[in-house]
């Protein structure tokens, strides 16, 4: 080893000698464990976000509700289904009140060919059509119905059938002096299949023609009519009788006309739907079925104003004297003369009747007139609007404002989330915590009833629960806590065990502290991070529990309610909106989608306040940001 280095006294110099040292008092001031845990909350700016957004959804769930003018409890069907309308979005084509309708029904007597209009859809106001969107076509159809055009009208044989006929609505004259033809078009028949053209001669129906081939056969009328000896014109409806022996065989027919005297213009002429409204005669040993096929049906695709259609200029052709009078006494309602309609009468603006078209003939009872007035009204004021309302979600199948009813439907979910959690939460923490502080048998009884309870399927205790005591908010609660607490449970169980053998429990417990304190003040403290992340995920879960229950339609419903401290609570929740919106959710989606958008912030904004809350809340770190 070398030696060590020697420095020479001279260079070591005392510091401080003739000055006095004191203690510094600290200038910070002493941080509870609180302040503490608020100010690690408050570093992750993310999360304190979330927890705001979480937060006002609650603000919101409990004061909308009081403040909106929008009915969002009673049934108002007249104003059903409305689309969301949002202001300024609506500036931009989005949430601006229109529906695109698509493939409807075109009125066929609106149709002008000479100007090329396709014409207008049938139940729908021209003027809030936006014409711009309008797209024509035509989509195939077999129904017999009038808007059901073109097509064939087919003849199908049961199996061991001896035929099938079908007749004609109508009769055609079918002369025997007056050169006339009989044209059926055939558009498919069996290689062995006959077709009967058959017509009534005093009193019984006979064939004038049988067809064998497809396409179109003509039939003289004449020298059929001659041929069966009949010498007088007569009227009969048309019978045509099919019959094949082949099992399942059909035939189609596409045409059945009347002709006379080489004109080309037939005086009967049945295609399509006149030809679909033949009748099938029943006859013994027929069987099968007459339908249609390969007809079209043309329509129209289109955007639609629904809050202009709704709330703008309508006419009702019968409001009832007594309203009419109710209305004008109720209104600024000052009588104008109309020199264009000397039958009615205009009113001043602001009446919510704009024009009387005309008065109904009533009836005198009593000395009192009952009549009716045809009318047009502006519906927005007839229904104390001052101006087109918005409804920002629009409207349930039931004319409730959709975005009040959500915020309703939260509440709700929000008061059974927190009661069934509260009480999860409560009997978890102390079931694992006796299980996991006690450990030995205690621990092994305790964890085989709780995987008992836990192995009984949900189904089975929901079905349980509803048969014994009905659907209901009691009911629901119960299904939610039978064995709501057990993850709650397990999670405590797994902290005590982590905890319980750490030197300052064992220290305590030599000290002679007793087993609450051991396990209120030292063991829970430490795991009370994940047991508040496990406890406050429960809450989301069980608003999902319920949402799906209520879905199934075992939970609440329209036309349930409960009372909490004197304050009446609607029985709407999310998961009751979820399944009213089921049915449209194609054809309005929103009824679907923004119920989910609430339910999926709340279990995202859950989830990031839990975490949160985690870490505030972890005794190991304090004191560090």
């Amino acid at each position: 080893m070398s030696e060590p280095r020697k420095i020479a006294k001279e260079k070591f110099t005392f510091v401080q000698r003739e000055g006095k040292i004191f203690d510094k008092e600290f200038e910070t001031k002493p941080v509870g464990y609180f302040r503490d845990a608020m100010n690690r909350f408050a570093k992750n700016k993310t999360n304190v976000i979330a927890s705001g957004i979480l937060f006002t959804i609650i603000i919101f769930s409990i004061f909308q509700p009081l403040i909106t003018d929008k009915n969002y409890v009673n049934q108002e069907s007249s104003i059903a289904f409305l689309p969301p309308r949002i202001p300024v979005l609506e500036n931009f084509g989005i949430a601006d009140g229109k529906v695109f309708f698509e493939n409807q029904p075109i009125d066929l007597s609106t149709i002008d060919p000479s100007t090329g209009y396709a014409g207008d859809p049938i139940g729908y106001d021209p003027q809030f059509i936006a014409d711009d969107t309008r797209i024509y076509g035509t989509v195939g159809c077999s129904d017999r119905t009038e808007l059901c055009t073109g097509g064939e009208a087919v003849i199908r044989l049961d199996r061991g059938s001896a035929g099938l006929t079908i007749e004609s609505r109508r009769s055609f004259p079918l002369s025997t002096s007056i050169p006339s033809v009989l044209a059926i078009d055939v558009f498919d028949l069996p290689e062995e299949g006959v077709l009967n053209v058959q017509a009534r001669v005093d009193g019984s129906y006979v064939t004038l023609q049988e067809i064998r081939t497809e396409g179109i056969t003509e039939i003289n009328v004449q020298a059929a009519l001659t041929r069966l000896g009949v010498t007088s014109n007569l009227s009969s409806p048309i019978r045509l009788n099919f019959t094949s022996p082949g099992l399942r065989d059909f035939t189609a027919i596409t045409s059945v006309g009347l002709y006379q005297n080489n004109n080309a213009n037939p005086i009967i002429f049945d295609t399509g739907f006149p030809l679909s409204q033949y009748t099938r005669v029943v006859i013994d040993g027929e069987l099968g079925f007459y339908a249609r096929q390969n007809g079209e049906i043309q329509v129209v695709s289109f955007d639609y104003d629904s809050y202009g259609a709704l709330f703008g200029t309508r006419t009702l052709n019968a409001m009832a004297r007594s309203e009419y009078d109710e209305i004008v006494a109720n209104n600024s309602c000052t009588i104008i003369d109309n020199p264009e309609n000397p039958n009615g009468w205009l009113f001043s603006e602001g009446c919510p009747i704009e024009e009387v078209l005309f008065e109904n003939p009533g009836v005198i009872v009593g000395g009192i007139n009952y009549s009716t007035y045809s009318v047009k009204v502006n519906y927005a004021a007839l229904n104390g609007y001052e101006e087109v309302p918005y409804y920002l979600f629009g409207t349930t199948g039931a004319g409730r404002d959709l975005f009040s009813l959500i915020w309703v439907a939260t509440r709700t979910s929000l008061l059974i989330g927190f009661v069934a959690a509260a009480i999860n939460i409560t009997i978890g923490v102390v079931f694992g915590a006796i299980s996991g502080y006690y450990g030995g048998n205690v621990d092994i009884l305790m964890q085989r009833f709780s995987e008992v309870v836990g192995r009984i399927p949900f189904l089975v205790v929901m079905a349980i629960f509803i048969a014994v005591f009905g659907a209901g908010i009691q009911t629901l609660i119960f299904i939610l806590i039978v064995s709501g607490w057990i993850g709650i449970a397990y999670t405590t169980r797994a902290q005590f065990y982590r905890f319980k053998g750490r030197e300052y429990v064992l220290a305590s417990r030599t000290l002679g502290a007793k087993d609450m304190r051991l396990i209120f003040r030292h063991i829970l403290p430490n795991g009370i991070g994940t047991i508040i992340t496990a406890s406050i995920l429960i809450i989301p879960a069980t608003i999902f529990t319920e949402s799906t229950i209520s879905y199934l339609g075992f939970g609440i419903g329209h036309g349930q309610s409960f009372n909490i401290l004197g304050i009446t609570f609607s029985g709407v929740s999310v998961g009751v909106l979820l399944a009213d919106g089921r049915p449209e959710l194609v054809t309005r989606p929103h009824l679907t989608t923004f119920p989910a958008i609430v339910i999926s912030i709340l279990m995202i904004t859950f989830n990031m306040f839990g975490n949160a809350l985690r870490d505030a809340l972890n005794p190991s770190l304090r004191g560090s940001l």
